[in-house]
């Protein structure tokens, strides 16, 4: 049977991505216990050692599991476990960030995650079941917000040997469960297990575009790339908020004024305050507008506006369309959030 060069080719170029992005993976440990896996995210100069400091992204859920222990991390391919020191966690977008220094660590290439494309080769690298730098490929499936009211596994911390009792979605003991994950996910077609949280979804050309955190109705989740640049952005800044400059209150929208305006639900948010010089200002928005939707994204409600805001990329200098009601009439503005010091 002739030898299809093609596909060789192709299982080769595979085999050479997993490597590529297996370089700047990392085991996260609790003790003596792996816990999961991180993406190296930047590295600092070396010293006169040859050390650097290096900036590790895995899951928040990872890091609390850890449950007071010291955190260690372990670069694939090196003995040494180095600890860490958490520098920002955030559990509602199910992000924490390491600081660590020590040698055999590789940044990974970022990639911009909302270029990805439905259909497109991805793939995972983790520590699934404690199998080292183990590789998994599917394909991208959809790029939607959620707010995971079904139960979700996360792709979780290894449990110990005698619990891992096994269903058709995965262990029942060890994963958690039921976590609101309120950010954009991307959602793949790819399967991942316990020790994959924390490691990369990178595309076919090596670039990080996500972190992998859990495994709903089948379907790989990972925070996108962006949403962990905003992450960082946000610990730079310290402990930041988004502001647009609008108070909103939650009121009823009549059944001929939904259907007008195209609203799925019985409420909006109505703004009943603008500050001045604030980015709304700026951007033209009244008292008594009501505020539709944000980066694409339907307010419902007061309560939805904080929550939406996390979905989006909203580092400094990014600009957001924002649609608001006035007058019975649809009107789309663009502004520049900020990020300002929470209270």
């Amino acid at each position: 049977m002739p030898i299809d060069t093609e596909l060789v080719a192709f299982s080769e170029g595979l085999a050479d991505l997993a490597d590529r992005v297996r370089a700047s993976v990392v085991q996260v440990h609790a003790g003596n216990r792996g816990i999961g896996a991180g993406v190296v995210w930047s590295v600092g100069e070396p010293d006169a050692s040859g050390e650097v400091a290096a900036t590790i992204i895995t899951n928040a859920h990872v890091v609390q599991a850890a449950r007071n222990t010291t955190l260690m991390v372990q670069p694939i391919g090196f003995d040494a476990q180095l600890p860490a020191t958490i520098t920002a966690i955030d559990p509602l977008r199910d992000l924490a960030a390491l600081r660590v220094t020590g040698q055999g660590f590789t940044a990974a290439e970022i990639g911009d995650s909302a270029a990805l494309r439905i259909g497109e080769l991805v793939i995972a690298v983790g520590n699934p079941w404690g199998r080292v730098g183990a590789m998994a490929a599917g394909v991208v499936a959809a790029r939607a917000p959620v707010d995971l009211e079904e139960e979700a596994k996360h792709a979780d911390p290894i449990a110990p040997a005698e619990s891992r009792e096994s269903d058709e979605e995965g262990p029942r003991r060890g994963w958690g469960r039921g976590r609101r994950l309120e950010t954009e996910v991307i959602q793949a077609d790819i399967r991942l297990y316990p020790g994959n949280s924390g490691g990369p979804l990178a595309d076919a050309r090596g670039r990080v575009v996500g972190v992998n955190a859990m495994v709903v109705g089948g379907l790989g989740f990972a925070i996108p790339s962006r949403t962990v640049r905003q992450f960082l952005a946000e610990a730079e800044h310290g402990n930041t908020q988004v502001y647009l400059g609008v108070q909103v209150l939650t009121t009823p929208v009549a059944q001929a004024q939904r259907e007008r305006l195209g609203l799925s639900g019985a409420t909006a948010a109505l703004i009943m305050g603008v500050e001045p010089g604030s980015p709304a200002e700026s951007a033209g928005a009244l008292v008594g507008d009501i505020l539709l939707a944000v980066g694409g994204y339907e307010v419902a409600d007061a309560a939805s506006l904080a929550r939406i805001m996390r979905r989006l990329d909203t580092t400094p200098g990014s600009a957001l369309t924002v649609q608001v009601a006035r007058a019975g009439r649809r009107i789309e503005l663009t502004l520049t959030p900020e990020l300002r010091a929470a209270a």
